[in-house]
C-alpha cells in the first residue's frame, strides 16, 4: 500500500514538471535547495519543527568558472511562543543578493507569523503571513567602460576617467504575502502540499524616475517523506514559481539512509537530484547531498546546465551551502505533528 501511494505521488510530480510551458517564461530561483530557505518559499513554513528555536544559514555563489558574478546570502531565525495554550510561531530572515559584481545589490528583511490547526489525528493545516522591507540599488562603481582600457596593462582600469556619466539609483518598497501548507501523516511517512502568494500589494519599484508595479508571485510546492525500510527513506519534492507570464519549476527527490538515533534525534545522510525547467528551453540538474547529525543539518548543492541555451552558462558552476541548527524543546506536551526531514 505505501509503495502504491508513493509511486502515484511521484508520477504526479513528474507529470507536473513536463506540462506545456509554451505560454510560460522563466523566473530563476535564488536558491538551488528551495526547502533550506523554507521561509522564502512560504510563510506558513514558519515554526514547522519541534524545538525551542531554529536557525538557518545559506550561501550561494553563482558564476562561470566560479566567478563572483552572483552571490546570495540568507539567514533566518524562528522561535515559537504560546498564547492561551495556542502555539504561534514567529520568524525573521535576511536575504542579501549581490549580482553583476556588486552592481545590483538587493537586501530584504522579512517578518512572518505562522500557526497550525489540527484537522484530524494525523493531519494539520498551517497558515502564515509575512511583511518585508526590500531595498534595491543600481551601482556603477565596479563597472568599466571602453575608454577605461589601459594599454600599458592590457586591461580595464576603473580608476581611469570616463566620458560616461551614470548616477546611482535605489528603491525601497514594502512587500506583503500569505501562505498555507497542508500536512498529512501515515504509518509509512508524511506528505505536505503548500501555496503562497507574495507581493500581494503590488509594490512599486522605482529606478531613475521610472515606476514599475511588481506582479503577484504565486508559489506552489509539494514534498513527501516516505519510509522504504528500517534504514532507507525517500523525499520527493516539487516547487513551481509563477510571476505574471514568468515561471520556473523544479522537481526531483532525495534518497536517505538512517544511522543510529541520538537522544530521539534522527541522524541520517541523503543524496539526490532535481531538474529545473525555465524559459527558452533552459534546463539544469541540481545535484545535492546532506547530513543530519544531532541538532545540526548541512546541505550542499551544485547546479549543472543540461540545456542547449548558452545564456544559462552562468548556472553551470553554482555552489550552494546550507546549515541548520535546531534546539530541541524540553516541553513534550506542546509537540505537534512533526515536519518532514530537512
Amino acid at each position: 500500500m505505501k509503495f502504491r501511494v508513493f509511486s502515484t505521488l511521484f508520477v504526479i510530480l513528474i507529470g507536473c514538471f513536463f506540462l506545456d510551458n509554451e505560454r510560460l517564461v522563466a523566473q530563476t530561483f535564488h536558491f538551488s535547495d528551495a526547502y533550506s530557505t523554507h521561509l522564502v518559499l512560504n510563510p506558513a513554513n514558519t515554526g514547522r519543527f519541534n524545538g525551542e528555536w531554529r536557525a538557518v544559514g545559506v550561501y550561494r555563489q553563482q558564476g562561470e568558472n566560479n566567478a563572483h558574478d552572483y552571490q546570495t546570502g540568507f539567514f533566518s531565525f524562528e522561535h515559537p511562543f504560546y498564547f492561551k495554550n495556542e502555539r504561534i510561531d514567529a520568524g525573521i530572515y535576511f536575504l542579501s543578493d549581490n549580482s553583476a559584481n556588486g552592481t545590483l545589490p538587493v537586501n530584504r528583511v522579512n517578518l512572518s507569523l505562522g500557526h497550525g490547526v489540527r484537522l484530524g489525528l494525523r493531519s494539520i493545516l498551517y497558515g502564515g503571513i509575512q511583511f518585508a522591507g526590500v531595498h534595491k540599488q543600481v551601482k556603477w562603481d565596479g563597472i568599466t567602460f571602453p575608454d577605461q582600457y589601459n594599454r600599458n596593462t592590457g586591461g580595464f582600469d576603473p580608476t581611469m576617467p570616463t566620458g560616461e556619466l551614470f548616477e546611482n539609483s535605489s528603491t525601497f518598497y514594502l512587500d506583503a504575502g500569505f501562505g498555507m501548507v497542508f500536512l498529512k501523516q501515515w504509518d509509512f511517512g508524511m506528505a505536505s502540499l503548500g501555496y503562497s502568494a507574495q507581493q500581494l500589494n503590488r509594490p512599486r519599484e522605482t529606478f531613475f524616475d521610472v515606476d514599475n508595479n511588481l506582479s503577484m508571485k504565486h508559489v506552489f510546492h509539494a514534498k513527501g517523506d516516505f519510509v522504504i525500510n528500517e534504514r532507507l527513506f525517500v523525499i520527493p519534492s516539487l516547487v513551481g514559481i509563477y510571476v505574471n507570464k514568468a515561471s520556473e519549476t523544479m522537481v526531483g527527490g532525495h534518497l536517505g539512509y538512517n544511522v543510529n538515533d541520538w537522544l530521539n534525534q534522527k541522524n541520517n545522510i541523503i543524496a539526490g537530484f532535481h531538474l529545473r525547467n525555465v524559459t527558452q528551453n533552459y534546463r539544469s540538474m541540481v545535484l545535492s547531498a546532506g547530513v543530519s547529525w544531532q541538532y545540526w543539518s548541512c546541505m550542499v548543492a551544485y547546479d549543472m546546465d543540461i540545456g542547449a541555451s548558452t545564456a544559462a552558462k552562468y548556472n553551470s558552476s553554482t555552489i550552494e551551502l546550507g546549515v541548520t541548527y535546531k534546539l530541541p524543546s524540553t516541553d513534550l506536551t506542546r509537540k505537534i505533528v512533526p515536519c518532514e526531514r530537512y
